[in-house]
């Protein structure tokens, strides 16, 4: 199993491309979960449709990111939330050798996969995982959601149990709120924190994690790191 855990979608950049051209491979299939949006985000599921649709920029942006390592656009799948049945999501899933988890509400996609029933073929899947800020948020068996403009207050969440025993910071920016939320996790955990800045992520291989770009190591289990 290789976990990617990015805060912003660039897995086609050229530092990324160069740290997985040995994972991420031209005949791999990929399939995306469009279940991170936030419910306030559409006003109808024609707006949802017509905001993933082939051709609308985030479409692009997500068909685009795999661009570089080769993989063709017909080997990429989304499963959309309003027109896949828990069948079809599950083929879907199991066919992939990547599954990707878009940015958005990490504690919304979460409450989607377990009432779509895709948890266990989530977990069971153990070979690819990407994602970028909620999409890395939620590979983490327990994380924690710092507060800022779409969520009021502090919070503890349970998420997929892919990955234990460290903790993560998305689009960290050395903001105070930020700081104040590792500091309650480190009291709570005593593990390692890693901070991903937006052109920063972390690859996990099994028990060895490798920083890209700027994403750091700021505690370890006897406080802050250096």
């Amino acid at each position: 199993m290789i976990n990617v855990l990015m805060s912003r979608s660039i897995l086609g950049a050229d530092e990324m491309v160069e740290s997985l051209k040995h994972v991420i491979k031209k005949e791999h299939k990929v399939v995306i979960l469009l279940y991170s949006f936030f419910d306030k985000q559409f006003q109808s599921e024609e707006d949802y449709h017509l905001f993933y649709a082939p051709g609308s920029e985030k479409y692009d942006s997500l068909v685009q990111s795999f661009m570089p390592y080769g993989i063709d656009i017909k080997n990429i799948l989304f499963i959309n939330y309003y027109k896949h049945s828990t069948q079809d999501a599950i083929k879907m899933i199991e066919d992939a050798d990547i599954i990707y988890f878009p940015g958005g509400s990490p504690d919304q996609m979460m409450q989607r996969i377990i009432g779509k029933g895709l948890l266990e073929t989530i977990e069971n899947h153990q070979k690819i995982y990407v994602g970028s800020s909620a999409g890395a948020m939620i590979q983490m068996h327990h994380y924690h959601i710092s507060k800022d403009r779409d969520y009021p207050r502090f919070s503890y969440e349970e998420g997929l149990n892919l990955l234990n025993g460290f903790s993560i910071e998305v689009h960290y920016r050395r903001r105070k709120v930020q700081k104040s939320a590792m500091r309650k996790v480190f009291r709570a955990y005593r593990h390692p924190i890693f901070t991903i800045p937006d052109d920063g992520a972390l690859i996990v291989y099994d028990d060895e994690i490798e920083l890209v770009g700027t994403s750091d190591l700021l505690y370890v289990s006897k406080g802050i790191y250096r």
